[in-house]
């Protein structure tokens, strides 16, 4: 039976940091390009021509060809174009091999800290922005603060992590009618891939290149990390590693260890995904809430991302923790929280994902009260208030202190009006602890008021 009730006013002053580090993926590697089965149209060192059509305008075949306007200038000069603008249907507009080259980019999607872009294009060297072209033999490195996501024709993604570099060594992403060939080169850090497929009549084939091993990879996620030999896990697909002739093929779930010494160790199951304790559609995060989660068996830590994108590929805020739970700081608004666990060897688990909302708090706002009555199984729950006041309830039966401020863990969020009574299930052989918080708006609450606890007392 529950024995003891005492209440008492938490006023949550504390604000915990967050960590700043990495989450995304690894990578590395080193591969062969499979070979296509069937002829092409045309090789790449092949020009290009275009048949005039009736409405079509120099920009509009230089935009649609190239997937930019940078290079008219050249196409027009290589056309003999004094007036670009006078095409008539029927000429014949011809791209060189060596322009139709730069179609084959990737573009910056995201960017946060100090980033450097090694062109080769251009033989320069300057800082990384939002929107740049990556080709052929660029090289992106980031600093100790650096993150950048880089996206590619077909849609896939590469998330370079602080402290690495990354180089597209080979890149034929053009032909929608073959497959998107991408072979990169990392020397050092840490890359995370999401390996895509989108209008491409062949799956794409992307390969990457370490100084330990290789793998190559048909249409997959995997975490790949190359300092130190090379940790793989591969979260959906199959992904082939090699190394000194030796081959392993890594299915969905698994994952290995390749030494510095270049021998590839056994298959190991990766870690299951932590069960976060949120609500299933959303969760209001404040200055005052924790996110806390089961734990993973044989986990080493937690990996987390939060993002307004449910695509993880511009990450607001990573953290990483050895605890059970994580106080975020985040500006107003809806975010995607990512977590996985990792093992001893540093081998990522399976991924969670969850869609909560960060809210501000208001403090001239009076937090609501609550008048409970326990009935056996069964906990009576009346908010104090107007029918027109949406009142929250945080419901859990674990409590934890974190300086002097007391947080609900294992909690269950409910919504009710003012002045409304719900009933829950309540174990009495458990302990029990309520907070409530009146919803000013969809972005702003009131402090949480006073802490009800019921605690068990003796075995």
């Amino acid at each position: 039976m529950i024995l003891s009730t005492r209440l008492d006013k938490a006023r949550f002053t504390d604000r915990a940091a967050c960590l700043s580090i990495l989450v995304a993926g690894l990578i590395t590697s080193t591969a062969v390009f499979a070979q296509s089965d069937t002829d092409e149209t045309k090789t790449a060192d092949e020009d290009l021509y275009i048949t005039v059509e009736s409405g079509d305008t120099f920009s509009d075949i230089v935009t649609r060809e190239m997937r930019s306007y940078d290079a008219w200038g050249e196409i027009a000069r290589y056309n003999k174009l004094e007036s670009p603008d006078n095409l008539q249907p029927g000429d014949v507009i011809v791209i060189p091999a060596a322009v139709l080259k730069l179609r084959n980019y990737a573009t910056v999607t995201f960017t946060k800290g100090k980033a450097t872009h090694h062109s080769t294009i251009k033989g320069t060297k300057g800082t990384l922005a939002k929107g740049d072209k990556i080709y052929p033999g660029d090289m992106i490195e980031t600093d100790s603060d650096g993150f950048v996501n880089v996206s590619f024709n077909g849609g896939s993604s590469v998330n370079i992590q602080p402290d690495s570099t990354m180089k597209i060594d080979e890149l034929e992403c053009i032909n929608r009618e073959d497959a998107c060939q991408i072979e990169l080169r990392s020397e050092k850090g840490e890359l995370g891939l999401d390996v895509q497929n989108e209008d491409f009549q062949k799956p794409t084939v992307f390969s990457i290149d370490s100084p330990y091993a290789s793998a190559a990879v048909r249409g997959t996620r995997f975490d790949f990390d190359i300092d130190d030999g090379n940790a793989l896990g591969v979260t959906e697909g199959t992904v082939e590693i090699a190394i000194n002739g030796n081959r392993n093929e890594v299915e969905a779930g698994k994952g290995v260890l390749v030494a510095e010494s270049g021998s590839i160790g056994d298959l190991i199951d990766l870690l299951s995904n932590p069960a976060f304790k949120l609500n299933d559609d959303f969760t209001r995060i404040s200055e005052e809430d924790l996110i806390n989660w089961d734990e993973v068996s044989s986990a080493a830590g937690y990996l987390l991302a939060f993002d307004e994108n449910e695509s993880m590929q511009s990450a607001l805020t990573t953290v990483t923790e050895t605890n059970l739970y994580t106080k975020p700081e985040l500006p107003a608004g809806d975010f995607y929280i990512s977590g996985r666990a990792f093992d001893a060897n540093g081998l990522r688990g399976f991924t969670s994902k969850k869609l909560l909302r960060s809210v501000a708090i208001d403090e001239q706002v009076e937090s609501p009260e609550l008048e409970i009555v326990l009935d056996g199984t069964e906990m009576k729950i009346t908010a104090a208030g107007s029918p027109a006041d949406d009142i929250e309830v945080k419901i859990g039966n674990e409590l934890l202190m974190l300086g002097s401020t007391e947080y609900i863990l294992s909690q269950d969020t409910r919504q009710l009006k003012g002045g409304d009574t719900m009933t829950v299930e309540a174990d009495p052989g458990m302990s029990w602890y309520l907070q409530s918080r009146k919803i000013v708006n969809e972005g702003t609450v009131s402090p949480y008021g006073l802490l009800y606890v019921f605690e068990k007392v003796g075995g």
